[in-house]
């Protein structure tokens, strides 16, 4: 049986949320940051809409094969592996010089933006007393994520 966690939803749940929530957060860093990366690095409107892209980008042209990596080498090393890579891309991007290494580094935090995200609800109904319907569980994770990106906008916003 699965350890509890807070108000009854197993802890393995619960770092699965948890990763999620790291992962999204990448998602709405960067609408906040676009003036300051103009006037920094000099990047323009052109290159600052290929920044925000770049992860759905990934998730339109890896999604099938990263789903067959996932299910092949489990969900849990492939989520992992890629919170490091998103951790590892993210740092990069913090230290670029230049507006191509930015959209380097943007690009391979889509990579593992996508490995941390997309194996994610198999695990999530596995450890979940009563799996919830595909709906219900499409519709919270979609209106999670979209609350993630938006509160990584404001903090971003706040920060900056």
């Amino acid at each position: 049986m699965a350890r509890a966690g807070v108000r009854g939803i197993p802890a393995g749940a619960m770092w699965i949320v948890a990763m999620g929530v790291a992962s999204a957060l990448h998602v709405g860093k960067l609408p906040p940051a676009l003036p300051v990366l103009a006037r920094e690095l000099g990047v323009t409107l052109v290159q600052g809409g290929f920044l925000l892209s770049l992860i759905q980008l990934a998730g339109m042209t890896l999604g099938a094969i990263l789903g067959q990596v996932a299910d092949r080498l489990g969900p849990r090393r492939v989520m992992l592996a890629g919170l490091l890579v998103l951790a590892v891309a993210s740092a990069a991007g913090a230290l670029a010089p230049t507006p191509v290494w930015l959209l380097g580094t943007r690009a391979v935090e889509g990579v593992g933006f996508l490995m941390a995200v997309l194996p994610a609800p198999a695990p999530l109904v596995a450890t979940t007393p009563v799996p919830p319907t595909p709906a219900d569980a499409t519709g919270e994770v979609t209106a999670l994520g979209l609350a993630l990106a938006v509160l990584g906008a404001l903090v971003g916003g706040m920060i900056l």
